[in-house]
């Protein structure tokens, strides 16, 4: 059967990442830097075009990818342990931004806008959050999140990346992404993958109960996201361009 165009640049993502997580355990620097390589916008576009017209990869996408909580389209590219993932946070996107962390480390590439986080850390008198834990889906259940009281958390610093600049997150850094509202940002990360089953989950404002299972995109909901995206990326190159 003759491979498509989005079937051979995926296999070729997926042998890169493999080969990288057979030596490495965990995100580093050099995974940042073969995202780099790998998704100059020239290069996503390619990519994203050849999905678009591939009908068994976008459904495949689709049944994996969601709108998440915090703010942005996860288009699932790849879940092989390691998740590779493409995030677009579209402006006027409704957004909890809720603080928490990972159960795994990942490098995240921006690709379009500035994003910005905090980092948040525990102390003994902060400000009081009510916190809950997050419970991975697994195979014989769904997610859910228990509540485990109250805890005191301090803002520790701030760090906004731009276009073209990568950073790395260990697992159980607790951070908060900052929806910009105004801008389209887009990010392309891959988190390494995990044996553990629960993170930390913290609304940043009451009364929010933190939506643990939005549902996935349908194929014409990601294909008219998708293709709004690409158009963003082409008039960005005509600017440059011009």
């Amino acid at each position: 059967m003759v491979k498509s165009t989005a079937q051979i640049l995926l296999q070729q993502y997926q042998i890169q990442l493999e080969q990288y997580f057979s030596i490495h355990n965990d995100a580093t620097e050099t995974l940042s830097q073969l995202l780099e390589q790998q998704f100059s916008k020239s290069q996503l576009l390619t990519l994203l075009t050849a999905i678009l017209q591939d009908e068994q990869s976008l459904a495949e996408i689709s049944s994996r990818s969601y709108q998440h909580g915090n703010g942005f389209l996860k288009v699932v590219l790849l879940d092989r342990g390691y998740k590779l993932r493409l995030h677009i946070w579209f402006a006027g996107q409704s957004c909890e931004e809720n603080i928490h962390d990972h159960r795994w480390s990942f490098s995240s590439l921006i690709i379009t806008g500035a994003l910005t986080s905090e980092i948040w850390k525990d102390v003994d008198a902060g400000q009081d959050f009510q916190e809950y834990e997050y419970h991975a889906a697994t195979q014989s259940r769904a997610p859910f999140k228990t509540e485990i009281g109250v805890n005191a958390l301090k803002l520790d610093h701030v760090q906004t990346k731009q276009a073209g600049e990568s950073y790395v997150m260990p697992k159980g850094k607790l951070h908060r992404i900052i929806n910009p509202g105004h801008q389209l940002v887009s990010t392309m990360m891959c988190s390494a993958p995990t044996e553990q089953g629960t993170t930390r989950l913290i609304p940043i404002h009451n009364g929010i109960d933190p939506n643990i299972q939005p549902p996935k995109t349908t194929v014409q909901q990601l294909t008219d996201s998708l293709n709004l995206f690409i158009q963003y990326l082409q008039q960005e190159n005509n600017d440059y361009a011009a």
